[in-house]
């Protein structure tokens, strides 16, 4: 008679577990059919987005290598330009130097003569 009581309790705890487990079990198979979904248009835009993608990254790496040898080439047309203007700037400069020496000799000259 225990047995029979023990198994009887059994059951209707497992029926309320079934009962109760019935609203997850169905969430669970939506939740797995909107994933099913969600995976199915992953797959067929993927390879759209990929090929943009390296589309994108080629179109980077060409715009890249542009700048790079255009930016190469301003500073091959500023050191050109820096080289033909520093030599005929140092010249001048030399040349102003040497011609305000040359004055303040000239002046230092005069006033040591002119003081007897």
């Amino acid at each position: 008679m225990v047995w029979e009581i023990a198994l009887i309790i059994l059951l209707l705890v497992l029926t309320v577990l079934v009962i109760l487990l019935i609203p997850t079990v169905v969430q669970f198979f939506r939740t797995l059919q909107k994933l099913s979904k969600t995976l199915d248009e992953l797959n067929r835009d993927l390879p759209q987005i990929l090929e943009n993608l390296e589309e994108i990254t080629d179109h980077t790496s060409r715009a890249t290598r542009r700048i790079n040898h255009a930016v190469g080439d301003v500073m091959e047309i500023q050191q050109k330009i820096s080289d033909e203007l520093k030599e005929p700037a140092l010249d001048a400069i030399a040349t102003l130097a040497g011609l305000f020496k040359g004055l303040q000799t000239f002046i230092t000259y005069f006033v040591k003569k002119r003081k007897p």
